[in-house]
Formats: C-alpha cells, structure tokens, sequence
C-alpha cells in the first residue's frame, strides 16, 4: 500500500478507536495508542516496521506541536499562580525516581552500580505527549492542571542535566574516562543551553514576523512554519527539539501574551489529525515481544520509577505547601515515558556499548507498560481533582 493509503487507514481507525475507548470511560489516546499496536508488527502487522520508518518524520512534527503548546502554557502568570512548589515538585518527582531506582536495582537485584545510575537518570525523564492529549480531551483546568503542565515542561531539562552528570559518574566507575571529565559534562550543557538559545531566537523572530500579518490562514502558515523549521533545525544541530520548542512556546507567550495567544489558537485548530497519526504510530512502535525480556530488571525498573515518581511529586508538593489536589494527584500525570527516554538509550549505546543491550531492552520494554497505562492515570489525576470539563474555551 501507498503512504496516502497508509494514512487514511490510520486516521480512521485512530478516530473509531477513540470513541470505542471512549465508551469504556478511557481516554481516546488510549485508544489510538492501542489500535496502533494491534495493527503494526507486533500483532497484524499491518503497519509494517518500513511503513513507521518512512512516517517517521509526523513524530517530528507532532513533537515540535506538542512541546511549543507545552511552553505556551508557561506564562510568567501562571507560574506565579502555582508558586516556588513547581520547582520543588520537578526537582524532587525527579530525585525520588533516580535514587529509588539506583537503590533498588543496585542493592536488590546486584546490578552494577555505573549501570544502575544510568538507569536513574534515564527513569527522571516523563513524557509529555500524552499526558497533554488527556487534559486537552477533558477540558481540564485548575491548580493541578497548572502545576502538572509546568513540571512535565521543566522535567526534560532537569533530565538532559542529571543524565549528562550521571554519564560522566558512569563512565569513571566503569573505568572508560578518556578526554576528561568537563567535555562529557560539557556536551549535555551545550544541548541544554543550546536548545534554549534557539527556541529564544525563533520566539522572538516568530513575534516579530507575525505582526505583519493580517490574515489568520497566513498567520497559521508562519507560526507551523516556524515550529517546524526551529525543530528541524534543532535536529541538524544536534539540540533537544523537544527544550527549543518549549522554549520558542515559553519566551512567545511572554513576550506579548495576548498576540501569542491567538497564534496557540491557530495551532490548535490543526494539531488533532498530527496528534491521532502519531500516536496510533507510537502504539504501532511498541514492541510486545520485549515485555518477555525485560525480567526482574524491568519489572523492578517499571515499579520502583512509578514509585519514586508519585512519592517525590508528594513529598515535594507537601514541604512547599502545594494545594491538596496537587499533593493528592500530580505524581498521576507523570508516569509516561517514551521519546527522550528512548533517545538517551542510544547515547549510552555510544558510550558505553557493554550495557547497551540491558538498557535498551529495559527501557523500550517499561515504555510499552508506561505509554498505555499513563493515560489512564492522567485522566484519574484529573477526574478526582474534579478539573475536568472546567476549561470549556
């Protein structure tokens, strides 16, 4: 079959699996997530492993969406709104998955040190794609809302830092430190810093273009080309697309928030078909097979970063005074993991290639079990927060 063909499918079937989900009080990305699996290769394979290779280039776009909407939800106001318990929050979910999943693999299940590390770093990183689609589908609103959107924002940042220490600790501990240790910091650093330059540079250009338009289809036509050439190029430089685009989204609606903010309405009134194509192909992209492979390793890794997610989210919310929706509920909305965590596995398979194998198969194997539970999760988070419906713009 043709790629035209391939996308037709994709969307009718995501669409029909949405609304039977739907009936099941599931979240439509649910659906889509699971259709995908059952018709790529590791059920029907309908969707053959060429076809998701050469639609690979809709993550791209779906992720560049998705984070500038994700920075767009970071006004200054908003942030002031949530308070200081956002950052304490991101930092300690983060620190509760990293130190409850080096303990637990290295002291319970004699894992190497350097190689538990590496999965505590690797466990900090939460998935924003998913999480978002669920509090978009139910119209969510509300503290718990503004803090969750904000700590899944800042929660890729704060893990392209912990896994650049992490490596470089890794490294030492596995004997294999050659250039020195500040260049292997430095790397990670760069990607950081870099990303955040050029999603500022974009923003900026993006404002400035979009005031001399008139027409709201030539101001659509500007801001998705925007979005998709800052990510493109994030990708030719080596930087996060993912940081730069929440960035370009962060520093946009700041700058002249309400001049943004019609250019996010733009973006929204297109992303719903780019968003079921992606992830009826993520679901397409799992792999069921590796589930048999993970073993106690990756049931212990799959546990014990859920737990260290929601206790951390808990603890961080309690000692900076957070509402009580967000002590009871946000560790909920931050058990996906898929895109970044997938992309730090293939550095380590660069650096140190020994422990490859273990950490790839751990980590695409927990991400079958994370992307199809998370939504559920998410939508339980804000069900018993009672902020669902409230956004009805």
């Amino acid at each position: 079959m043709n790629i035209i063909l391939y996308l037709g499918i994709i969307l009718i079937a995501g669409l029909a699996a949405g609304r039977v989900i739907n009936r099941l009080k599931l979240p439509a990305v649910t659906g889509y997530l699971l259709i995908g699996l059952l018709l790529g290769p590791s059920v029907f394979n309908l969707i053959t492993t060429e076809k998701i290779t050469a639609l690979a280039p809709i993550n791209s776009i779906a992720l560049s969406i998705i984070a500038f909407s994700i920075g767009g939800a970071l006004s200054l106001k908003q942030i002031k709104k949530c308070g200081k318990s956002v950052l304490v929050i991101t930092v300690m979910q983060a620190l509760g998955a990293y130190l409850l999943v080096t303990l637990t693999l290295h002291c319970l299940f004699g894992v190497e040190l350097h190689s538990a590390l590496i999965f505590g770093a690797i466990s900090t990183a939460t998935a924003p794609a998913a999480t978002i689609m669920v509090l978009r589908e139910y119209k969510a609103k509300g503290p718990l809302t503004s803090n969750l959107l904000a700590v899944v924002a800042l929660d890729d940042a704060l893990c392209l830092i912990a896994f650049g220490i992490t490596m470089a600790l890794a490294k030492i501990l596995a004997g294999k430190v050659s250039g020195g240790v500040v260049p292997m910091i430095a790397a990670p650093l760069w990607e950081l810093l870099g990303s955040i330059i050029l999603g500022i540079v974009f923003a900026v250009t993006l404002l400035l273009l979009s005031s001399r338009f008139k027409e709201n289809p030539d101001k659509m036509v500007l801001v998705l080309g925007m979005v998709f050439l800052q990510a493109g190029l994030a990708e030719f430089l080596h930087l996060s697309a993912l940081l730069a685009g929440m960035t370009m989204g962060c520093v946009a609606v700041n700058l002249l928030q309400h001049q943004s903010e019609e250019l996010f309405r733009l973006v929204n009134t297109v992303d719903t078909p780019i968003y079921v194509l992606f992830f009826v192909l993520a679901g397409a992209n799992l792999q069921l097979g590796l589930l048999v492979k993970v073993g106690l390793v990756g049931v212990a890794y799959i546990f014990s970063r859920m737990i260290g997610k929601i206790g951390g989210a808990i603890y961080g919310a309690i000692i900076s005074k957070a509402p009580a929706v967000v002590r009871k509920y946000l560790g909920l909305g931050l058990i996906p993991q898929a895109g970044v965590a997938i992309g730090l596995t293939l550095l380590v398979q660069q650096d140190l290639p020994e422990i490859a194998n273990l950490v790839s198969t751990v980590i695409l194997g927990s991400v079958v079990v994370y992307e199809i539970i998370g939504p559920f999760f998410a939508k339980m988070a804000i069900m018993k927060a009672g902020e669902a419906g409230v956004d009805r713009d």
